[in-house]
């Protein structure tokens, strides 16, 4: 058996002592690391080690009882969140570390939600009960009431020594779900560990119920019982096809700069010298313990790897036969211009973040020739130092970036149709598209309607690759169009002067036309929030939040006179609350944030105007259409070119 699982949590929690401290008991590593003494086994790179979190994922894989486990430290700071759910596609089974101080917090309650998408089983861990201001049941509470309720307490389930004497009543009523004589055997005294295990196996790996135990990592307190019940509830069962599916979560670059593809091998197997993407040959399999490796000709299903060779892949890609590559929820809200010395090519520049993009796809670097400038996008100020540090670092290029920007996106409101036509002489293509909104966070997707008598299956795959390879631009403000879906309805080739290079551009100036005609609405980027305040400033703060075009729950009362407040604000608006918090209550409140989700702008019109973004004047987004008649070509703008479509006709 081979178990894939990921340590996750709020930063701070003691994710990274709790991997430690695994790897530790397994032998894995000689002596126990620390994050302040840097030392930490996963911790290895250098602004790692000097700022005192986690920035990469990063793995360690072990035999225990004779089963391969592959344990992955994921970043716990928000700002590097788009690094830790590219690492869940891959994990078979995830902990979930809450601070017991602190308890649920914004990104924790992010990270649950990103769990529940991907599917993904959950173990929690309550840590830092060495405090004196944790407590597991306070914390426990919160986490049954916020996250869910099907978090059962299993601190006091010993499940090598008389396990059944220390069952609770919860835990018969869940797995009695599925076994109704099991409660007969509880009220008889017979139930044993024996009876009992199968079901919880089948609960916690169908997210039905959530294991949650409790210590201090720093310490080893409580590590002991976590791990053995870790081990006895956790199975995977991987495909026995020789077909080979991979999924790529992270691409790297190691000191002597080779280039390394990390993947999980789903089914089948993967070798030296094989093929993987495109004309990818891969030269060596890498098996890493943190920063150390050893090498294998072979790995097999449900092993995670580093492969060197392809040049080609991206992280989040399915190699193979891989199909299934879910959109990522996290957006980076904020985009920042990079600013370098002006001795320093253009190129240099481009090729440094061409390499970071490589290992963070979020970035979505953008260079607008007109203003000769580039620009990232990024999730905080934090990441933009780390960036600093680490071109500085690596490439020996003094870079700096200006004041962070809101990344907006676009959608739009209703259906529309879009026409798009591109026949220059010796060339022809047309396509009909429908867009339609799509919910929320969808990003782009597509359909077909079009019968494969009217317009052959091949084009017809090659409109989908031209949907989804092309960052599409809205109308508005020229920002990211997103939360549609386009639905070929008709197309027409021409069986001598057809080439693929026609088809994008048909594609691509039909959504562009079809957006020119749609009610168009712009979207913003929301955080979540926790704020922690004395119960005296409530009001005070619920006003600024409702100032600010805030949304909050319900305040809850807690301990020592304080009140909890959670809401979601626009990053427009909260973007420097932090530091404002600090002011406006003296030190006196702690606040948590991290993005939630894109919605409707609150002040569309003012955004709008303070682009002003001429769509008709983006040569490179055209929303025209080429014609030819009698062997001129010629072009029909946006609102006339409906008059000219051969499909209409």
């Amino acid at each position: 058996m081979k178990v894939t699982y990921g340590i996750l949590a709020h930063v701070d929690a003691g994710k990274t002592t709790f991997s430690e401290q695994i790897l530790y008991q397994e032998n894995v590593i000689r002596s126990l690391g620390r994050v302040d003494t840097k030392t930490a086994c996963l911790d290895h790179d250098e602004i790692e080690k000097t700022r005192g979190i986690t920035i990469y994922s990063d793995m360690a894989g072990y035999i225990r009882n004779n089963n391969t486990y592959y344990l992955v430290d994921t970043p716990g700071h928000v700002d590097f969140s788009a690094e830790m759910e590219r690492t869940l596609e891959i994990m078979d089974y995830a902990v979930l570390v809450v601070n017991g101080s602190d308890g649920v917090q914004g990104h924790t309650e992010t990270i649950w939600r990103l769990l529940e998408r991907y599917q993904i089983p959950v173990f929690l861990f309550i840590n830092k009960l060495d405090l004196a201001s944790a407590s597991y049941e306070r914390t426990l509470m919160e986490i049954q009431r916020q996250l869910s309720n099907q978090v059962l307490d299993f601190q006091n389930i010993n499940l090598k020594n008389g396990m059944e004497d220390s069952f609770t009543d919860d835990l018969i009523e869940n797995v009695s779900e599925e076994e109704e004589s099991l409660v007969d055997k509880w009220l008889e005294g017979t139930i044993t560990y024996e009876d009992i295990r199968p079901f919880l196996v089948t609960q916690i790996k169908s997210r039905r119920l959530f294991p949650c135990f409790c210590g201090s990592a720093l310490k080893g307190e409580g590590m002991n019982e976590f791990l053995s019940a870790f081990y006895e509830l956790t199975e995977t069962n991987y495909e026995s096809s020789d077909l080979f599916r991979g999924k790529v979560f992270k691409i790297r670059y190691d000191e002597q700069q080779i280039r390394m593809t990390y993947l999980k091998v789903l089914s089948g197997s993967i070798k030296v010298r094989d093929v993987v993407f495109e004309s990818d040959k891969v030269y060596q399999i890498r098996l890493f313990r943190g920063e150390k490796y050893t090498t294998t000709t072979e790995a097999f299903a449900g092993d995670v790897i580093a492969v060197t060779g392809p040049v080609n892949t991206l992280a989040g890609q399915g190699l193979g036969a891989y199909e299934n590559v879910l959109v990522p929820v996290l957006y980076p809200a904020l985009q920042a211009r990079v600013k370098y010395p002006s001795d320093i090519p253009d190129q240099t520049i481009s090729h440094i973040f061409h390499v970071l993009e490589e290992e963070d796809p979020s970035l979505k670097r953008e260079w607008e020739e007109s203003l000769h400038q580039l620009k990232v996008n990024v999730m905080g100020k934090i990441q933009l130092e780390v960036m600093e540090e680490t071109i500085l670092r690596r490439f020996q290029v003094p870079v700096t970036f200006g004041k962070p920007e809101v990344v907006y996106m676009e959608t739009v409101k209703g259906t529309v149709k879009g026409y798009g036509h591109f026949e220059p002489l010796r060339h022809y293509a047309e396509v009909a598209l429908r867009i339609d909104p799509a919910p929320r966070g969808e990003g782009i997707l597509f359909e077909s309607e079009c019968h494969v008598d009217r317009l052959g299956i091949n084009f017809q795959n090659l409109i989908r690759t031209h949907v989804f390879e092309y960052v599409h631009k809205g109308v508005l403000t020229g920002s990211t169009l997103t939360d549609v879906k386009i639905v070929l309805i008709d197309g027409i080739s021409h069986i001598k002067h057809t080439e693929g290079g026609d088809f994008r551009e048909a594609v691509y100036r039909a959504i562009r036309q079809g957006l020119m005609k749609a009610d168009n609405i712009l979207l913003e980027p929301y955080y979540q929030f926790n704020l922690s305040v004395p119960s005296s400033l409530t009001g005070k703060l619920l006003n600024d939040i409702t100032r600010r075009y805030g949304a909050f729950e319900l305040p809850v009362e807690g301990e020592n006179g304080r009140t909890v407040i959670t809401g979601t604000g626009s990053v427009s608006s909260f973007m420097n609350y932090g530091e404002e918090l600090m002011v406006m209550t003296g030190g006196r409140a702690g606040i948590s944030m991290g993005f939630s989700h894109y919605d409707i702008c609150h002040n569309q019109d003012e955004i709008v105007a303070s682009y002003e973004y001429n769509a008709d004047a983006d040569v490179k987004n055209p929303s025209c259409s080429v014609f030819c008649q009698k062997g001129t070509s010629f072009v029909v703008n946006w609102d006339k070119a409906e008059d000219y479509m051969h499909t209409l006709r």
